[in-house]
This record gives C-alpha cells, structure tokens and sequence, in this order.
C-alpha cells in the first residue's frame, strides 16, 4: 500500500501541469511581464516580484522575488526598496539583517515612501549607535544603477 501511495504522490509531482506551473508561460501577461522586466524596466520588475513572492501565476518563490525586488530597487523603485526593508527585518527569503532593512527603509522613505521613515525608526530601536551608523552610511553611499555594497548577491543574471 506504501509502494501505491509513493507511486502516486510521484506522478502528481512530476505531472506536466506541475512543471508547466511553475514555469514562465511562453504568452500571456506573465509571460510578457517577465520579457520586461528581463529587458530591465524597473516597474514589470517589481510586479514580477509581487507575482513571485504571491505565488501568482508562477510558482510561489521568494528567492526569485527577491532577485526581481532588488533588480527593481537599484533603478530606483521605491516600493522595492521599502519591499527589501520589509525582506531583511523579518528574514523573510533572506537571513534577518537590521542593518541592511534600516538602509532600505532609509532610502525608500528618502525616494517618498511615507510609511518607510517609521518602520526605519522601528527597526533603529534594536540596534547598536555602530549598526546605525552602518546603516546610515551604505543608505548615503548608495546610488542608483551602481553596484552598490548592499549584501545582496544576484547570482542569476540571464532571468
């Protein structure tokens, strides 16, 4: 009964319809979206994240969300930036790191994301003066379109 068992949760694994899943459609607006964002435009960027960290139309990843996120934010876009903060002060998708949520917080509440300044205030609560001041110095050093020395490592570079 085991053997019946594993043979069957194996076939739904492994079903076409699975893979297909979690796959970039060939057409449609995923499918679209990604070309675009793929191309670098900062928006289709950051609402393939959303669509990865949901689980919308493609699989459910956050590794690949993040990717898009930050891809997104170093051109600029605001509402990644503050998606990264959120990203770093709850570990989620990524190892929890005040430091590096403080300085996105920072920039996206510098770029005009109102609610960033009080959640960079938040976070300032539970750290040291030299993790502050860590985190000041990468948000003022950091420019858009640069490598930056933000910790992020993006080591998939042709999605």
């Amino acid at each position: 009964m085991k053997a019946v068992f594993a043979v069957v949760i194996f076939l739904v694994l492994c079903s076409p319809a699975t893979f297909a899943y979690n796959d970039i459609p060939d057409s449609g607006p995923v499918a679209e979206l990604h070309a675009k964002a793929k191309a670098g435009d900062a928006d289709a960027q950051f609402n393939l994240a959303e669509a990865y960290r949901d689980g919308e139309s493609v699989r459910k990843d956050m590794q690949e969300a993040l990717k898009w996120y930050h891809r997104s934010a170093t051109q600029g876009n605001t509402e990644a930036q503050f998606a990264l903060g959120f990203a770093y002060r709850g570990g989620d998708g990524v190892q929890m790191n005040k430091v590096l949520s403080y300085m996105w917080f920072d920039i996206a509440s510098k770029n005009g994301e109102e609610s960033a300044f009080g959640l960079r205030n938040d976070v300032a609560w539970s750290m040291t003066e030299p993790e502050i001041d860590e985190a000041r110095n990468k948000a003022q050093a950091w420019k858009p379109n640069q490598k930056n020395d933000d910790g992020f490592v993006d080591g998939d570079e042709d999605n």
